[in-house]
């Protein structure tokens, strides 16, 4: 189950944040471009929660995926908001 501390936990087994690698793109707040120890994948993590995406061998996948996330975050943010206010 994701954990806010996974995100040091995973720096602590060899991973590395490479959100800095993406030249002028930035990582969507909240989300770090994660490097697994073996140098070979790319994966985003949300630092706040635990969540990671699935692997990939591309980082600009992985940086359309967090931000497609983000994205879905908001949009489920703004219905959820919405459904109280009708309830």
């Amino acid at each position: 189950m994701p954990h806010p501390d996974d995100y040091r936990y995973y720096l602590e087994c060899g991973c590395d944040d490479v959100s800095h690698s993406l030249g002028i793109q930035k990582m969507p707040d909240g989300y770090a471009l994660m490097l697994d120890a073996d140098g070979m994948y790319f994966f985003w993590m949300e630092k706040s929660t635990g969540r990671e995406s699935a692997i990939h061998w591309n980082k600009w996948d992985i940086y359309q995926s967090a931000k497609h996330d983000k994205g879905t975050q908001h949009e489920d943010e703004k219905v959820s908001g919405q459904s109280s206010r009708l309830g």
